[in-house]
């Protein structure tokens, strides 16, 4: 497990300039096109911009009982509206894309870099996500993390203490900021994070009640205000643009793009 996340948090060159994130300009989010992840077959899993910035991939994946992959399924979608259109593989402009999107450092500023925490937790049967999805991060339409969550009333805290738990967790730190927690499941790479690219040590991450925050090096950010229940968040090549899927249902996300403009 640890060998595969450090092949694929490969680090990249040293970068020069950086943005302070505090002082971006930010739009407020364009809703593009609703997506059915029922319809699409699988869990999302993957967003990435093709260079020109006209196009976007999208990926989704089907897991087995046991949590393992099963099937991938790939779909290219323009920003006219239209619904995504099946593809038969990945195109090469979405893997150069998340090459660098979801590495552990940022792009070309090494020293910028997620720790990665690996821990057991006892955990109550309530608060365990379903199917062994994200506790932080990509959370459903209705604030439970990955998925329903069983309530418990009043006079349940001795059957919710019984049905406690031990738990893996694997937890994505960015300068004291959780970036990612993945609760018995693998850490997905890019899923609830990605970076800005190279010259900007700008990353996008979704927080604990799944909105989108922007951060620098330095640790200054900034929230997209009415961000909700967001994913995959993912930057243009010229850093301008920052897409995401917000969660509006069990099988339903919007694709959401906001203009980013830097300071003078």
């Amino acid at each position: 497990m640890w060998t595969l996340l450090a092949l694929i948090f490969a680090t990249l060159s040293p970068a020069s300039a950086t943005v302070d994130a505090s002082k971006l300009t930010l739009s407020t989010p364009a809703s593009i096109v609703e997506l059915d992840s029922g319809k699409m077959k699988g869990d999302l899993s993957r967003l990435a911009w093709s260079a020109d910035a006209r196009q976007l991939y999208l990926q989704t994946i089907q897991r087995d009982r046991g949590g393992n992959v099963k099937s991938v399924h790939h779909y290219v979608l323009a920003l006219d509206g239209k619904p995504p259109k099946g593809v038969d593989v990945e195109p090469p402009w979405s893997t150069a894309y998340w090459s660098w999107k979801s590495t552990q450092a940022a792009p070309g500023l090494p020293a910028f870099k997620i720790d990665i925490e690996q821990q057991q937790k006892r955990m109550s049967g309530a608060s365990i996500p379903m199917g062994g999805d994200l506790a932080r991060g990509g959370v459903d339409a209705g604030g439970s993390a990955g998925g329903a969550a069983t309530g418990f009333g009043t006079g349940d805290a001795l059957s919710a203490a019984v049905q406690s738990q031990m738990v893996n967790v694997f937890t994505l730190k960015l300068k004291g900021e959780v970036v990612g927690e993945f609760v018995n499941a693998p850490a997905m790479p890019g899923l609830t994070f990605g970076w800005a690219p190279a010259g900007t040590g700008l990353i996008a991450f979704v927080d604990k009640d799944g909105r989108v925050v922007i951060m620098d090096d330095q640790g200054h950010k900034q929230e997209i205000a009415s961000s909700k229940s967001a994913l995959l968040p993912a930057w243009t090549d010229d850093g301008k643009r920052l897409a995401y899927l917000e969660k509006t249902g069990k099988n339903k996300a919007v694709l959401k793009i906001v203009d980013v403009t830097r300071p003078e």
